[in-house]
């Protein structure tokens, strides 16, 4: 179809959820937490349950990291992470159920467009047993040989799996973990824990932001140098220095692993060990972004929270999340190399348009308004949606989880093995920093402190 002038995305109204208490850091705390994401919000809660005093620096002007809901078209809607996947090991389903949040069950087979019809039912049962048989290959592979790609999956692939090898490349790839197969390692993959998702009335973010209440939170306040050299850890930040018994640091791993001091990263003093240097150094940030869409008169208007996958290339597709919570807006989200290639925000949005015109027509889009486009990539203080272990890497995760110097954790999605990629994982581990963290300082003597 002829070209069309993407769209500027419209700006996302803030979602009306609770903030966390706003003061500035303190000279001292028991344990300081740089990061008020999901880590560092559940590593605050668990340590102030335990009568330790504690401070969260955020850089951002808000809480919840890469959790982050807005209000679009009258609708709650994540910008970030919707799915709460693995929802048996996910600890905030719990803290949802706790607060009376309803919960949907999210799709777990996904619905197959071959050009612009639906796929009929062989084909599509023929599709999904082809999924089922790479997720087993995938296990298989990733068991024995840490050094195999993901991708080594599809070279198994039966002859009548193999129509499907392009579609289940996308769908694995950079629609389910932010990069092509060839990119993640059969160990990273097949360690995930995705058996049941939820999703959750008013938006994951929200949820998020909601469990920060209350909480002591120095926002918009960037931390520049920890100094570990003597026996309290001493954080610089823009706002003024606070010493701490311990510190648990939930930044981003791509932040942390390159260590730009003319982008406002921080510097270790001394630097961080050199095993924990080249854990950072092994994993590598997942590119996932979405557009978020008004398509009210679109061909999938009668499909409820269905994931949709078209039939194409393997990397430059994209994968739809049609009618989320019940309303007439989709996610169509772009994962992969795909996403540096278009380089912004604004021709993400203009490639979706442009590719869902190509498939059902021009008329089929015409109602169809761009709402939204993330840019987490881009985004100085993300620089990626997730991270992922590449062939041979998926060890370094356990590897940033060992303690530093006595005194400093790091937890976030990328310190968890087997719920890497997810909000959940970074729950978990910041339950886990918490737990050694109070450990760490049960065992100090009386006289190592600065409270």
């Amino acid at each position: 179809m002829p070209s069309r002038k993407p769209v500027a995305p419209a700006a996302p109204e803030p979602a009306p959820v609770r903030r966390a208490r706003v003061a500035p850091p303190p000279r001292a705390a028991d344990v300081a937490i740089l990061g008020a994401g999901a880590a560092g919000i559940t590593a605050a809660r668990r340590l102030l349950a335990l009568g330790l005093s504690v401070v969260l620096i955020e850089a951002r002007d808000r809480v919840g990291g890469r959790a982050l809901t807005a209000r679009l078209a009258g609708q709650a809607v994540d910008l970030g992470a919707h799915w709460l996947h693995a929802a048996d090991d996910n600890g905030l389903v719990r803290e949802a159920r706790r607060l009376g949040l309803p919960l949907f069950d999210a799709p777990q087979e996904p619905r197959l467009i071959l050009g612009a019809r639906g796929a009929d039912a062989l084909e599509t049962r023929a599709f999904h047993e082809a999924w089922a048989e790479v997720d087993d290959a995938i296990a298989e592979i990733g068991a024995g040989r840490d050094l195999a790609p993901a991708s080594a999956a599809l070279d198994r692939l039966g002859p009548r799996a193999q129509p499907w090898r392009a579609v289940l490349a996308f769908a694995h790839g950079p629609f389910a973990c932010g990069a092509s197969l060839d990119a993640i390692g059969a160990a990273d993959f097949a360690a995930a824990r995705d058996d049941l998702d939820l999703f959750v009335a008013g938006g994951y973010g929200a949820l998020v932001a909601r469990l920060a209440d209350g909480l002591p939170v120095a926002l918009a306040t960037r931390a520049t140098r920890i100094d570990w050299s003597g026996r309290e850890v001493r954080v610089e930040t823009d706002s003024g220095t606070l010493a701490a018994r311990a510190l648990v640091v939930t930044v981003p791993v791509p932040i942390l692993a390159r260590g730009d001091t003319a982008r406002g990263d921080i510097v270790f003093d001394p630097p961080l060990p050199a095993p924990t240097r080249d854990a950072l150094a092994a994993l590598r940030p997942a590119s996932y972004e979405h557009v978020v869409l008004a398509w009210p008169g679109g061909p999938l208007r009668e499909a409820a929270n269905t994931t949709v996958a078209f039939d194409g290339d393997a990397e430059a597709n994209l994968g739809l999340l049609a009618n989320f919570d019940g309303g007439v807006l989709h996610y169509a989200d772009l994962g992969g190399a795909l996403v540096g290639r278009l380089g912004s925000p604004q021709a993400r949005a203009g490639f979706v348009r442009e590719s869902l015109g190509a498939r059902f027509g021009r008329d089929a889009v015409a109602d169809l308004r761009v709402l939204h486009a993330s840019g987490w990539g881009e985004d100085p203080l993300s620089a990626c949606a997730w991270t992922i272990a590449p062939p041979g890497a998926h060890g370094a995760r356990a590897v940033l989880r060992d303690p530093i110097g006595g005194r400093i954790l790091l937890a976030g999605e990328a310190t968890s093995s087997t719920l890497w990629g997810t909000i959940g994982g970074a729950w978990a581990e910041g339950e886990r920093a918490a737990r050694e963290v109070a450990g760490m300082l049960a065992g100090m003597p009386a006289g190592e402190t600065v409270c």
